[in-house]
């Protein structure tokens, strides 16, 4: 019982040194959007935080299995980014902008990032996990954000003449009065 214990803790501060001399990637994910529609701009922000104590090399950023061709189209920047290293203690970020060619609910899966520490070892991580998101038609974006100008119009031309008409008969009377006023305080 003695060694089991002793091999264990001895594995575990093995792990625990090496856990502090290597690069450790935190990465998050987020739309910049506060809807997301059919045929509209679509900003995808990604940060990738270097918590460790070493930098990490050759990180390589992937979301390209997170948005299918056939589902969006990139509109600018790309769905993969490399950086040569990041830094201990410092991040760097990476957007693109999509555009979604359908609607319905999407699954955002996390983008994988790929590093090496100073040994070359080859590590994975992934970023946060958006969860599904409703991806609006344009029929119902126009219905719920769209400024109804049309509406807006109508409803002013509507208005216009109710308020006009009787504005417009009481500016005459009162011209009239005023003039006879004006004409018997004249005599």
């Amino acid at each position: 019982y003695q060694r089991r214990v002793r091999v264990s803790s001895g594995i575990n501060a093995e792990y625990g040194v090496s856990a502090q001399d290597s690069p450790i990637l935190l990465a998050s994910k987020d739309f910049l959007n506060d809807v997301i529609a059919q045929d509209k701009h679509l900003t995808m922000h990604y940060v990738i935080h270097n918590i460790g104590s070493e930098a990490a090399t050759d990180v390589k950023l992937d979301d390209s299995y997170g948005f299918p061709t056939a589902e969006f189209e990139v509109v600018t920047g790309s769905l993969q980014a490399s950086f040569d290293q990041i830094p201990a203690g410092t991040n760097v970020s990476h957007a693109v902008v999509l555009k979604p060619k359908i609607a319905g609910a999407h699954n955002f899966i996390p983008a994988m990032v790929n590093y090496k520490n100073s040994n070359g070892d080859d590590l994975v991580t992934f970023s946060s996990f958006l969860d599904n998101n409703p991806i609006l038609t344009v029929a119902e974006y126009n219905r719920k954000y769209s400024p109804h100008l049309v509406d807006w119009l109508s409803f002013v031309g509507l208005c216009t003449p109710v308020l006009l008409i009787p504005f417009l008969t009481w500016h005459s009377s009162h011209s009239k009065y005023e003039a006879l006023a004006a004409k018997a305080k004249k005599s």
